[in-house]
């Protein structure tokens, strides 16, 4: 454990989405500076629902933020699969207060993303500085400090660096590139995303609505308010094509989206005809981010910028607020003086857990991707059985792997903080 005494770090963080301020939540009550940067001009106030499972409920909880999560928590009752024509194939309802802390397919702390950005900026703001609209150009990596210049050209010298800016970090590009590699060990899940906010869609339920089409496409609606809804696209294939339209314009992407979906049954053409209208659109590949460093002298990676594990995965959000406990725990542990240990037990214990999020199953990427109508049929009738022999509960845990072993380390550091500034 470290002394009273030991030295305070001037540290830099590069993100202000999720891992960061949770970073600095942490290191902040250690004693550390915590600076982080933003390219945005603020806090962005877009993104869609996303949910907190597992050892991530565990890191809200001892941040003592898990009552504030609670009052922003999204009421929604479940899942349910529909056929073309809306009727329902199977449903799949929340599973609340399990015992063992098990969670379906919808959580029981579903969220939107800005309201868990604002809970953690807000957290963390008093003492935490935030620059906004600037990045992070170059920085020169020493054993004993991080020399970075910013966008704006000025040059600033850091105890240390921590990249939390997600899934297209430019950090750990640079950091990759420091050490003669090119490009890290990412790879394309194959399934292409949009998604959007819209006003709320009539005659829909508090619900997770998923609708499988042929041609390997899905798409799904969900109500987070009484006048506002969300809207995703799935697709599976089309690699060349829509790695070259997402290099292009929004309107390019709604264009190539809209055709894809027009004809795809279901709500299809609502659903189309409200993308148009959107003026928060957004399309991605499900890139997984696997980093083969995590840290070098004075860098380290946090979140999705070091091994996003792709919105298919349910996890993202989860991982990251876990990443972020597990590095300020073991810097808390080994003290400013031994980051290099840090980091290598922060690796050692974070990275197999990881690796079992990231080793995601078919059934996830290619099950219910249907290229044709028998394969449909099946799917549809896998799903209703499911539920009609009340195995609804079972099918989640099996696909979610709910019965996961892994637990965050205690670290008495956080414990006493904690307490403190409790």
């Amino acid at each position: 454990m470290p002394s009273e005494t030991a030295r305070s770090l001037n540290i830099l963080i590069s993100g202000a989405g999720i891992a960061g301020p949770a970073t600095a939540f942490w290191l902040t009550r250690l004693g550390h500076r915590c600076t982080i940067v933003e390219r945005f001009p603020g806090i962005r106030e877009n993104g869609l629902q996303i949910d907190i499972r597992k050892e991530g409920v565990e890191a809200m909880r001892r941040m003592g933020l898990l009552d504030e999560v609670k009052k922003y928590v999204v009421d929604e009752h479940g899942t349910e699969f529909v056929d073309s024509r809306g009727r329902r194939v199977a449903l799949f309802p929340k599973i609340e207060e399990d015992k063992h802390g098990k969670q379906g397919f919808t959580s029981e702390y579903e969220i939107m993303r800005h309201d868990l950005v604002n809970i953690l900026v807000d957290a963390s703001k008093d003492n935490v500085t935030y620059r906004f609209d600037l990045s992070i150009s170059e920085f020169d990596n020493r054993e004993d400090c991080v020399v970075v210049t910013f966008s704006d050209g000025s040059v600033e010298t850091y105890d240390l660096l921590i990249g939390a800016d997600g899934q297209g970090s430019r950090i750990r590009k640079m950091l990759l590139k420091s050490e003669g590699k090119e490009a890290d060990d990412s790879v394309n899940m194959g399934v292409y995303l949009c998604f959007f906010k819209t006003p709320r869609i009539p005659d829909t339920e508090k619900m997770t609505t998923l609708y499988i089409a042929t041609r390997q496409r899905m798409m799904m609606t969900r109500v987070h308010s009484e006048a506002e809804g969300q809207v995703y696209m799935a697709v599976r294939g089309h690699a060349a094509e829509l790695d070259s339209v997402l290099a292009k314009d929004v309107e390019t992407q709604k264009e190539f989206f809209s055709r894809l979906f027009k004809d795809a049954g279901w709500r299809a053409e609502e659903l189309v005809e409200s993308m148009n209208k959107s003026t928060d659109f957004y399309a991605s590949s499900t890139h997984m981010i696997r980093s083969s460093l995590w840290s070098k002298h004075r860098v380290v990676l946090v979140g999705d910028a070091g091994y996003s594990p792709t919105p298919l995965t349910g996890m993202g959000t989860s991982v990251a607020l876990i990443g972020a406990t597990i590095l300020a725990g073991e810097i808390g542990k080994h003290g400013a003086e031994n980051l290099p240990r840090a980091f290598k037990a922060y690796e050692k214990t974070f990275r197999p857990y990881v690796d079992t999020v990231q080793d995601i199953p078919r059934t996830v990427t290619r099950g219910p991707y249907c290229e044709g109508k028998t394969k449909l049929r099946f799917v549809n009738l896998l799903l209703f059985t499911a539920t009609k022999l009340r195995l609804d509960r079972f099918f989640q845990t099996v696909i979610l792997r709910a019965n996961d072993p892994f637990r965050i380390p205690q670290y008495p550091e956080l414990d006493e903080v904690a307490r403190i500034h409790g």
